[in-house]
């Protein structure tokens, strides 16, 4: 089997999974949203990052927040970061876990960027091995973790949509693909 930057070289078709990516849309936090699997534009306004954080075993780690309930470890990159330091923070932070591998799968649109910001930004989305599951820091907006199937989070995710459902898909078939690359 092909190497897996081959795989995400090899075009968008390989990358979609076959969603329908264009027409999967949806309301978060008062601005519009939408997922690209692709690599981050040139000269993208980077502003948050979501860290999708699977077992391997169909589970993903979600973190209590107050005010929102359960959702995926995301936050704002702070002015001295990288996306990928940001990720890293924000997974820690939100959940306990040291992360060992990132992989970005894509990134979502987000319009507005924010309520007084009335342009479009980025957020890059990034799959996430972890390392070790420590204790919720002290001093955490999350009131702890929990690891949820796709079939649990419709109840339990904040502001639950088919894109996050697609997106949430979408993952799972990265993390199948790459565990089917290291048996090959």
């Amino acid at each position: 089997m092909r190497h897996r930057d081959e795989l995400l070289s090899s075009g968008r078709e390989s990358r979609s999974q076959g969603f329908d990516w264009e027409h999967l849309q949806a309301e978060w936090a008062g601005r519009q949203m939408q997922f690209v699997p692709d690599s981050l534009p040139a000269e993208a306004e980077l502003r948050y990052v979501v860290v999708l954080i699977g077992d391997g075993q169909g589970r993903f780690l979600l973190a209590h927040i107050d005010g929102r309930g359960y959702c995926a470890p995301s936050g704002h990159i702070e002015p001295s970061e990288t996306a990928e330091q940001a990720a890293r923070r924000e997974a820690y932070e939100e959940t306990g876990a040291v992360i060992n591998a990132l992989e970005l799968i894509g990134f979502y649109r987000l319009l507005p960027c924010s309520l007084d910001e009335s342009g479009e930004c980025i957020a890059p989305v990034f799959l996430a091995q972890i390392d070790r599951l420590e204790p919720v820091p002290n001093g955490s907006e999350s009131r702890g973790v929990r690891w949820a199937t796709l079939e649990e989070m419709p109840q339990l995710y904040c502001q639950w949509s088919p894109l996050l459902e697609a997106v949430f898909r979408y993952a799972s078939a990265r993390i199948e693909q790459a565990r089917d690359e290291r048996q090959d």
